[in-house]
């Protein structure tokens, strides 16, 4: 398993590499696309540097809350596994789901249960995902409203919203239902059974989480926040920076297309962003075009590259048993 799993993330960064590679070809060869391509090589490189930085900082957000989630298998399992995850997200799509399936392999070599192991990766997708769909929310209608600069267009604002808070509900009637079924099946151990008191008890642990106000939950929205500010020192990179509220909408939106299962979302995210970037009129095309790939060049080789290296480190630790937790 560890061997297939190295070559994968191996295989999924030398996609990422010849993708980057005809990226630069079509800028350089489709005329459409040139004024793109000499925007990206005038880029400043301060910004750029910035743009890193805020990069990494996210990175730190997600291992702040990772520890949170499973802070009783040390700090330094905690900091590796989850640096290890994200570098498997950023080279294979699908929500994050891959970084999970990651983490909860490791977890499990080490003696952790099948049902803890399920149930607190529930929690931190849960967790994560709350963040971008409440900013959703939270940024829409008020757009909408215009309390905030941005479109007033229903369907860029209020729709994305109204599907936010859609969500939201019925994730908790969800988690309502599968504790029930799930306590009605507690004498079984078969997958259905776990799956349903994983997720009816993750989202109920989340809800308490949040109301304990632990602050490791900032990572959650460092997390979000600084993948997002990077998106802004991409556009400040080329001189020209949009209202914040407007590259966090068209992002939490144009995002969703990381959902599309392949490797690092290749052209979905980069079209999702652009296209929803352009709908609520950010201008020059060639602009949105430059910025967008820069930026996903930062948020894909970052944590795809420190992630690498936490994930060889892993190596080590596969099969030992978790260290109980020190007293006190």
């Amino acid at each position: 398993m560890l061997a297939s799993s190295s070559r994968t993330l191996r295989n999924s960064i030398i996609s990422l590499a010849i993708f980057f590679a005809l990226v630069a070809a079509m800028l350089l060869a489709i005329p459409g696309l040139r004024a793109a391509g000499e925007q990206i090589v005038d880029a400043r490189l301060s910004w750029v540097f910035l743009a890193i930085l805020l990069e990494m900082l996210s990175c730190a957000g997600y291992v702040v809350l990772f520890e949170l989630v499973f802070g009783r298998l040390g700090r330094s399992l905690t900091s590796r596994l989850s640096l290890a995850e994200l570098a498997v997200n950023s080279v294979v799509s699908v929500s994050g789901l891959a970084g999970i399936a990651l983490g909860a392999w490791v977890l499990r070599s080490k003696g952790l249960s099948v049902e803890r192991i399920a149930k607190r990766s529930v929690l931190i997708f849960v967790l994560t995902s709350a963040v971008n769909v409440a900013a959703v929310f939270l940024i829409g209608v008020p757009m909408w409203l215009g309390l905030l600069p941005g479109s007033q267009n229903p369907l860029l604002t209020l729709l994305p919203a109204a599907v936010a808070l859609a969500t939201i509900v019925g994730v908790l009637v969800l988690a309502s239902w599968a504790r029930r079924a799930g306590a009605a099946r507690h004498m079984e151990t078969g997958r259905a059974a776990v799956a349903l008191r994983a997720v009816g008890g993750g989202v109920e642990e989340a809800q308490v989480v949040i109301r304990e106000h632990d602050w490791r939950l900032l990572g959650a929205v460092a997390y979000w926040l600084f993948d997002t500010l990077v998106l802004m020192a991409c556009f400040a990179a080329f001189g020209q920076t949009p209202s914040f509220w407007v590259v966090a909408m068209a992002y939490l939106v144009g995002m969703l297309a990381n959902s599309v299962p392949v490797p690092g979302g290749f052209l979905a995210v980069e079209g999702g962003l652009v296209g929803m970037l352009l709908l609520f009129g950010v201008r020059p095309a060639s602009l949105v075009i430059a910025a967008v790939i820069v930026y996903r060049a930062i948020s894909l080789w970052v944590p795809a590259l420190i992630g690498s290296v936490a994930f060889l480190s892993l190596r080590r630790e596969i099969g030992k048993p978790v260290a109980p937790p020190v007293p006190g």
